[in-house]
């Protein structure tokens, strides 16, 4: 059986003024890991054929790159809907548990 999970990561940045908190600001990044390595490839190459590109940037904990123009995606778009996208409708995946506390979601495949 493989695995796969998209995690997410949060940045959260606080702006003081002299010691005086004027705003938090919050980022969401997602990861994706597959349990069998050669899956990494085959999401790379999907999305690169759907003129898109993924690029984690591990030192900063954040994926880069552009999105894939997939038809049903239109005006919100988020790295979790195409994993998601990719995971249950391309690779054969199925929905298996969520990491608690809202980090992410494991997914399947026989």
């Amino acid at each position: 059986m493989y695995t796969a999970k998209i995690i997410r990561h949060r940045h959260k940045y606080h702006h003081y003024l002299n010691d005086d908190l004027k705003s938090v600001k919050e980022e969401t990044h997602f990861k994706i890991v597959f349990s069998e390595p050669g899956e990494m490839d085959k999401f790379k190459q999907w999305c690169k054929d759907a003129e898109g590109e993924y690029d984690y940037d591990k030192e900063n904990s954040c994926q880069r790159g552009t999105f894939p123009k997939i038809e049903i995606f239109h005006d919100e778009i988020c790295w979790c809907d195409i994993m998601t996208y990719y995971l249950m409708h391309v690779a054969g995946y199925k929905f298996y548990s969520t990491i608690h506390p809202y980090k992410g979601e494991v997914y399947t495949k026989e």
